[in-house]
């Protein structure tokens, strides 16, 4: 066993060198960090609890309005109801709030990267449920218009018929841009987590 010391900046570092066959090196071996650990760890500076719990909030509530509007949009339902947007992105959401707020409690690199590709598939759902609600923004409300035999016949609706149309969708638009914000969060901290390079203590 040999140790050398080293000045630098006027502190003393002393270097020791432990043969594996000294009980000190399992013990070493034993606290070092393993990467999975560190990796979580550093994906849990995200807050993922807060995050899911977000996103599943947000998820039911896409599908509470989903099926509220779907009962009172009938049978002439808009094109948000028609596409059926508030329940697939609604079930998205819960499915990743889930994994996130799973991940605060279960050491698990796997559980990171489940978070990692969900967050790109709801980025890429929020896109698309915001270009829907504003191109629904842009049409006339369908219900109200009644179909006489071949032909369409646009009734006289009242202008707060339209306001509360647009508001409803003024509404998901931005909780879309507040499930979007969320998503790049867990992908940026996903990303980072697993290309992070840890470290572990050498011994010779």
């Amino acid at each position: 066993m040999a140790a050398t010391v080293t000045e630098s900046g006027g502190m003393k570092v002393i270097t020791e060198v432990i043969p594996q066959t000294d009980p000190r090196a399992a013990q070493l071996d034993s606290t070092a960090p393993q990467p999975s650990s560190a990796q979580v760890k550093g994906f849990r500076k995200a807050q993922p609890k807060a995050l899911g719990a977000i996103q599943i909030v947000s998820g039911f509530t896409q599908i509470s309005f989903g099926i509220a509007l779907m009962v009172t949009e009938f049978p002439a339902p808009a094109l948000t109801v028609a596409s059926g947007v508030y329940f697939w992105i609604g079930f998205l959401l819960v499915s990743s709030g889930s994994v996130l707020v799973e991940t605060e409690r279960r050491e698990s690199i796997w559980l990171v990267k489940v978070c990692y590709i969900i967050s790109g598939l709801v980025i890429l759902a929020t896109l698309a449920a915001m270009i829907i609600h504003s191109v629904e923004m842009g049409q006339d409300i369908p219900w109200c218009s009644i179909l006489e035999g071949n032909k369409m016949t646009l009734l006289n609706c009242s202008q707060s018929v339209y306001i509360l149309s647009h508001g409803i969708n003024s509404v998901f638009i931005l909780l879309c841009l507040l499930e979007l914000c969320t998503a790049i969060a867990a992908l940026v901290f996903g990303h980072k987590a697993m290309k992070q390079q840890d470290y572990t203590r050498m011994v010779l």
